[in-house]
């Protein structure tokens, strides 16, 4: 017990300052719905970590909310995962998701390594575009071991492209002559945040809103195997040869809480304080990371960010929109 509350005095004021940050990011996603609440955190965070110098006192509780909140809150994303969703997809739309997601990742990682940036780095930058923004940027972060302005850069400049696509992508779609089904494909496919693809899908009509949204949940399922291939890739193994490969345990919680939402096993009703506990838990998390951004890192690493973000993107977008054109008629 003494052990306890000697814990809870060490990270209280650290702890206590990121739910704040949450609190106001959530409050500030309300008032601009494109900024949302993730990244409304990284900047309200990242503002007051350079603004006021923290004492020492605030470290553990930061870290805290950095590392356990930010594994608590991947674990709870599992019960958005919904397989049955790969039997309205269908093969061909399945194949176009991995491919797309595929393409995606390798353009991240080859285009930040060509303008300089660490492996890890571009990486993280192809997963958030290819899979779900914020939260596939959140649940790889951990398992590939980017640091702090990493994770900060990559979710601030991913949501950025996502927010612009919200308006191009569904001009693009008209621009090149895409009908509904394809238009839903292509703003599926493409898109990062869930909510980007609702708003830009149904701003077309409810049809092209409906199959994007369909596609995008199909992406979604892509977050569990590629977490567990990056565990495998980035396992941090001794010199010994009989080490073993270790999956993070937050990732099996994940996988687990998956496969039982998908199998109808946990109450619906449950299911949605799940889904706003994760939420919380997640913005948290990123007020955390941002109090630790500092300016220095942004200003050397921004502009190189944003540059493999837009050329990730715009391979993506043309590679979707190609294997739309030429396998969906």
């Amino acid at each position: 017990m003494s052990y306890l509350i000697s814990y809870l005095k060490e990270n209280i004021k650290g702890l206590t300052l990121t739910i704040l940050i949450a609190i106001l990011a959530n409050y500030l996603a309300k008032l601009i719905p494109n900024l949302g609440a993730v990244t409304s955190a990284i900047i309200l965070g990242f503002i007051l970590g350079n603004l006021i110098d923290l004492n020492d006192s605030y470290g553990p509780g930061v870290k805290f909310a950095e590392k356990k909140l930010l594994a608590a809150a991947i674990m709870l994303m599992g019960v958005k995962l919904q397989l049955n969703v790969l039997k309205e997809l269908g093969f061909t739309s399945i194949m176009l998701i991995i491919f797309v997601v595929a393409l995606t990742v390798f353009s991240g990682f080859i285009i930040g390594k060509l303008l300089g940036l660490n492996n890890k780095f571009g990486l993280l930058i192809g997963i958030g575009n290819a899979i779900c923004g914020s939260s596939a940027i959140a649940a790889s972060a951990p398992v590939i071991g980017n640091t702090e302005e990493e994770i900060g850069l990559s979710v601030s400049v991913v949501n950025l492209l996502g927010t612009i696509g919200i308006f191009t992508l569904p001009f693009l779609a008209r621009l090149i002559g895409l009908n509904n089904t394809n238009s839903g494909l292509l703003i599926g496919t493409t898109l990062q945040a869930t909510g980007q693809v609702v708003a830009a899908g149904f701003s077309v009509n409810d049809l092209v809103g409906r199959i994007a949204t369909i596609v995008k949940m199909g992406r979604i399922l892509m977050l569990g195997p590629v977490v567990v291939l990056l565990s495998l890739l980035f396992n941090d193994k001794s010199k010994s040869k009989q080490a073993k490969v270790k999956i993070p345990t937050f990732i099996i919680g994940f996988l687990i809480l998956g496969i039982l939402a998908s199998l109808n096993l946990i109450p619906n009703l449950l299911i949605d304080y799940l889904k706003i506990i994760s939420h919380l838990l997640l913005i948290t998390a990123m007020a955390a990371i941002g109090l630790k951004i500092k300016i220095s890192a942004l200003l050397k690493q921004g502009p190189k960010t944003l540059l493999v973000g837009l050329g990730t993107a715009w391979i993506q977008v043309a590679g979707a929109a190609l294997l739309v054109i030429l396998f969906f008629k």
